[in-house]
């Protein structure tokens, strides 16, 4: 979510994302993420391309709005380990009174013969029912070169100041149904003085 339209101080998170499923082992997912004041955001993820994979996003945020608050982030990344190549990705966030609306999407391209480019994209709309839960859907799109896989879900969620623990169940109502639980914390760095 939003927290501020204007860069006033560097904010800091991360997110740690747990994939639970029958089919799979369990999958550990954190992603570290800093903003500058400038707007300036790099962002560090692992098992998020693919497992045993790192990757460094780097880009810049621009945000604006009042009522209707929204933030785009471009960003160009580097993948090394079991998925190795160069992405092209956006972050987008959309905040109009309790409904939110986010979205990653990346376009990977692999620099290794044994791996596949790939378009990933992760977006949600969801709805603030208090100042401590949230719910809303969810929906995962992949195109790898002949598999062309959409994954929608549902989500709700747990806010405590500055950590969220959002919980998804995607293909709910499929016997191959799998779960995505969160742990998320987001931090401000004020200006000294």
């Amino acid at each position: 979510m939003i927290c501020s339209t204007a860069f006033t101080q560097a904010k800091s998170g991360l997110q740690n994302y747990t994939l639970l499923s029958q089919e799979n082992e369990y999958l550990w997912m954190p992603v570290f993420h800093y903003q500058a004041r400038n707007g300036v955001y790099a962002e560090l993820r692992y098992n998020y391309e693919d497992v045993q994979t790192l990757s460094f996003y780097g880009g810049k945020t621009f945000s604006g709005g009042k009522t209707l608050q929204f933030s785009l982030t471009p960003m160009l990344g580097y993948s090394t380990g079991r998925f190795t190549g160069l992405s092209l990705a956006t972050n987008v966030e959309v905040e109009w009174k309790n409904f939110y609306l986010s979205s990653q999407t990346q376009y990977s391209m692999a620099t290794k013969q044994n791996s596949a480019d790939f378009f990933f994209s992760w977006s949600e709309l969801g709805y603030d029912i208090s100042d401590n839960f949230f719910a809303g859907v969810a929906i995962q799109y992949t195109r790898q070169q002949e598999m062309n896989d959409t994954e929608p879900g549902v989500m709700a969620g747990l806010n405590f100041k500055n950590i969220s623990i959002p919980f998804y169940v995607f293909g709910p109502f499929k016997s191959g149904r799998y779960f995505v639980l969160g742990l998320n914390y987001e931090c401000d760095f004020k200006k000294k003085r």
